[in-house]
């Protein structure tokens, strides 16, 4: 890699018409992580127009989910075969129909086979979107300050289908938010042609038909399993009856890419400490922001009784603050490294995550809760931006839509665990307290839950530290450096 100050100068400096391409990419994938979020405030709304039943409601916004991550990984593989800018325009349509389907959905079924046809458009469209950010950006300091920014969109896309979500439902109906994602995808769809790479030529590789339909269905069923954690609880047969049959089917999903030529899933690539640990902190980002909302929003609805707009309202900061991170996350990475950077990240989500539970929610104070709504939103922002970086560091170009696959499917397995995790956590306590008569259960139920996850960010601290240390064993001098090395040296200054 040429290290010389003209080099780094034209890296650093992308031409307006690169930053353009990374805006149309960059607006793809957080529509895809809006969708994720877009039920929270509509769903309500949903249940009462069409009559659904708690199961149904849970159902309609785990579908998007389920699809999404079940099928990433066969997306990956479609983009080496298809071509990245063909398979991105083709998703971003299917998710664009879907969306418009979802907005004049008549019934119940109807939005449960558009959520899912959604996630089907959207798997398709994350992993060409993210091999084509790779061709826009040379490697340097301009892809990674890109992949920065990239590590942010997730994030922020949950946050803003909050917002608008909560808005449309107070002003017009819940159709318009589902109509909103058709209308923004369509627009892409016209600029994409004409704006974005057509990227490296399709490759004729051999698509691992066993392994899709393995790691497809484990992954969905795993996922479904804890979706119903929820409505059940984890020791019913709806809960542990999938979550059994998800490990097994992991298991023969794993055994079988060992003894195929062109795994889909190359289990080598997840060999290296530093990206493994880096797709940790890529998972635990999404995970406590989309537990954080949830929790919030019934906090706020039911104890504080805000409407969903007011809800909304609450999360205009959080969404500004991921928005300032993102125009300094390149240079925070640049100047620190990844290691410094996920590691404070992963402190300031504690903090923030203290402040809510331990401080705000305790005391009742809704302005300590808010302010700890916009810390943990700093955290966030500063930890995805390491973690995209850490986790295609060093990964070759012929990989970029694996790396892409994977990444998203680290982001979307974070908030179908967390939520899981802290609800149950959150209701087991609420109903402890009121059994012992305390008249503000549910707010100890939430305050519990928060700083249980604020436990868990502090042990992340120490993992992080660890996993994500540079790699200290001798290179000899005679040799090319290997390339985490050199990934290493691309995300830090020279």
């Amino acid at each position: 890699m040429d290290d010389s100050p003209e080099a780094q100068a034209q890296a650093q400096a992308a031409p307006r018409s690169t930053w353009v391409r990374f805006a149309i990419l960059g607006a793809v994938q957080l529509l895809l992580n809006a969708s994720v979020s877009v039920t929270f405030a509509a769903g309500p709304a949903m249940q009462r127009e069409l009559g659904l039943s708690r199961i149904d409601l849970i159902l309609d916004s785990a579908a998007y989910g389920l699809a999404f991550s079940g099928l990433l990984l066969l997306g990956g593989r479609l983009t080496d075969r298809t071509g990245q800018r063909r398979l991105f325009t083709r998703g971003t349509a299917l998710f664009a129909v879907a969306s418009l389907a979802a907005a004049l959905a008549p019934s119940s079924h109807t939005v449960l086979a558009a959520r899912f046809l959604q996630g089907c458009g959207a798997a398709l469209a994350a992993p060409a979107a993210m091999a084509l950010l790779r061709v826009v950006f040379p490697e340097g300091r301009a892809r990674a300050a890109a992949l920065a920014r990239w590590g942010l969109l997730a994030s922020l896309g949950a946050a803003v289908g909050i917002v608008l979500s909560g808005a449309l439902v107070t002003w017009l109906t819940w159709r318009w938010s589902f109509g909103l994602l058709a209308a923004a995808a369509t627009a892409v769809l016209a600029l994409a042609p004409r704006s974005l790479p057509a990227g490296p030529a399709p490759v004729r590789v051999p698509v691992d038909l066993l392994g899709a339909v393995l790691g497809t269905l484990a992954l969905s069923t795993l996922g479904y399993g804890l979706v119903m954690v929820g409505p059940h609880g984890w020791a019913a047969t709806e809960v542990l009856a999938p979550l059994a049959l998800g490990a097994v089917l992991l298991a023969v999903f794993v055994a079988a890419q060992q003894r195929v030529r062109a795994p889909l899933l190359p289990l080598a690539f997840l060999a290296s400490r530093r990206r493994a640990t880096a797709l940790v902190c890529a998972l635990l980002g999404p995970a406590i922001g989309a537990s954080t909302a949830f929790l919030l929003a019934l906090y706020f609805q039911q104890v504080r009784g805000y409407s969903a707009f007011q809800n909304a309202l609450a999360f205009i900061p959080y969404s500004a603050m991921l928005l300032g991170v993102g125009f300094l996350a390149g240079r925070i990475v640049a100047r620190h490294g990844v290691r410094a950077v996920a590691v404070g990240g992963l402190a300031v989500i504690a903090a923030g995550l203290f402040l809510i539970g331990g401080v705000g929610l305790r005391a009742g104070s809704t302005p300590c809760v808010l302010a700890g709504l916009v810390i943990l939103s700093a955290g966030i922002g500063t930890l995805m931006s390491a973690a995209v970086v850490g986790a295609v560091s060093g990964v070759p170009e012929e990989q970029s839509a694996l790396a892409g696959a994977v990444v998203n499917t680290a982001i979307l397995a974070g908030p179908t665990i967390s939520l899981a995790l802290i609800t149950s956590a959150a209701d087991a306590r609420t109903a402890t307290l009121l059994a012992a008569g305390d008249p503000a259960a549910a707010t100890g139920g939430y305050a519990f839950a928060f700083e249980g996850a604020c436990a868990v960010f502090v042990l992340a601290i120490g993992l992080a530290g660890y996993g994500l240390a540079p790699d200290r064993r001798p290179v000899r001098r005679e040799g090319p450096r290997t390339a985490e090395r050199q990934a290493e040296r691309s995300s830090t200054p020279a």
